[in-house]
């Protein structure tokens, strides 16, 4: 039994002083007194008087690749996972293809020997010529299925709608990254001469986007799978968003913190070190991002984790690595420009970086929640922690991160990953290999998925 003592829970938008009474991975109680259960305690951590959350849930961010291990691995991106408070992670593939038993499985069998965290596998990228392995991938615990609407990995309009119908029959979540093809292949057509790092994200415009979000919205509809966007970027890729929700179209959506600070002005300073895609927008854009986390309309901040040495970062903007090291900060990212600029309440920082996100993944209340029976991943969430990012002290592999300086506050005290005490007092107190491998519960979801048929 484990006690974490003295600390204050958000429950139903109040907020109560209690205590949590973990065992065998599971919330048993939350109690106002604990010291019934002090003796029975294996270890009693205190709370301070600080908040107690439900771990954070990445679900979008590419940590193994047994091509790109220079890059980051489940040793090195989980244990910066959890030194931010995130707890269950989704790996979404790089560039090897998952769409076999054989490669899902090199990520599961690496994963249980070096996870800090909880984790899933995405499988992708699904296009014409795979897509009839959903049903089996969904059958060895495959949740998400990554599709791209634009080249070099693009499934065709057709095929589309193909995939949607499968992966609604085996119940899964259509990860979505929507551009259109056409609209970036001419943007592209009028910048290749350039070689200034500001031509990448000007050849990817905001109606590119919205008009993918839009056809994929629709396809979704036509089929009844859900659809997920990942990293929406854009005043009117959300607003397509919100017209489809209206219309109750099963979609969600999420965003990055990149995409929540950074605009094109800032590539001037930080060049190709901000090479993402989709690419970076207006400051209208940022303020049009948190609005729509706001009012509910994003569901979810995810990492888009994607790092690589200098050395693939400081070469012509057309061979540059697109992508950037950022889940451990995802916490107290949103904490700081979310909650302490108020911007959004407390209660909706935890729906986006936990609650919402267990939701379309399909785990809640098993995780994403405080409550009795979830199970015990949870952050005691210091808010008084302010500090300037340093990457020499951030635990992802590589020597640098664009947040470089910025001050952000809410860093994690204690942090337990599936009733297992992975970080305690900020210094990290287990080995890996120590979380929840997810497939096993999506295994039984899918089970029940063709029983129900």
């Amino acid at each position: 039994m484990i006690v974490v003592r003295n600390g204050k829970l958000l429950i139903n938008d109040d907020i109560i002083e209690a205590s949590l009474i973990i065992e065998e991975h599971i919330i048993k109680a939350m109690v106002k007194d604990e010291k019934p259960f002090i003796h029975k305690a294996e270890k009693i951590i205190d709370a301070h008087g600080l908040p107690i959350i439900p771990g954070g849930i990445d679900i979008h961010a590419h940590i193994y690749d047994p091509d790109y291990t220079h890059h980051e691995d489940w040793e090195t991106g989980t244990k910066a996972a959890v030194f931010g408070g995130i707890t269950t992670v989704y790996d979404m593939p790089l560039r090897m293809f998952v769409d076999n038993i054989d490669k899902l499985m090199i990520k599961v069998k690496e994963g249980l020997r070096h996870s800090y965290t909880n984790f899933a596998i995405h499988a992708g990228m699904i296009r014409d010529d795979n897509y009839k392995a959903i049903q089996t991938l969904a059958a060895n615990g495959v949740i998400g299925f990554k599709i791209f609407t634009l080249k070099p990995w693009r499934a065709s309009d057709r095929a589309l709608l193909e995939i949607l119908k499968m992966i609604k029959e085996v119940n899964g979540v259509a990860i979505i990254h929507a551009e259109d093809n056409v609209l970036i292949d001419f943007g592209l057509s009028k910048v290749r001469h350039r070689h200034d790092p500001l031509a990448h994200h000007e050849a990817r415009s905001d109606f590119a986007e919205a008009a993918a979000i839009a056809k994929v919205g629709f396809y979704g509809k036509t089929v009844g799978a859900h659809v997920h966007i990942a990293h929406v970027t854009s005043r009117i890729g959300s607003d397509i968003i919100r017209f489809l929700k209206e219309r109750e179209i099963a979609i969600t959506a999420e965003t990055c913190p990149q995409y929540l600070y950074f605009t094109r002005d800032d590539v001037e300073k930080y060049g190709n070190y901000l090479k993402i895609a989709p690419s970076l927008k207006t400051r209208s854009d940022v303020n049009s991002l948190w609005e729509a986390i706001k009012t509910g309309v994003i569901d979810a901040i995810a990492s888009d984790h994607a790092p690589s040495p200098r050395s693939e970062k400081e070469v012509d903007v057309w061979k540059a690595w697109g992508g950037i090291p950022v889940i451990e900060l995802i916490i107290p990212f949103t904490f700081t420009f979310g909650v302490k600029s108020g911007r959004i309440s407390f209660r909706k920082f935890i729906d986006v970086v936990s609650t919402n996100p267990a939701k379309i993944m399909k785990i809640y209340p098993k995780k994403g929640s405080i409550a009795i029976g979830s199970d015990a991943d949870i952050v005691v969430l210091d808010i008084n922690d302010c500090r300037k990012i340093d990457a020499s002290k951030l635990h992802h592999k590589v020597d640098w991160c664009p947040f470089e300086g910025v001050e952000m506050c809410g860093w994690p005290l204690h942090v337990l990953v599936y009733g297992n005490i992975v970080v305690e007092n900020k210094e990290l107190v287990a080995k890996p290999g120590i979380g929840e491998y997810l497939g096993e519960y999506y295994k039984k979801l899918y089970e029940r998925t063709m029983l129900s048929r």
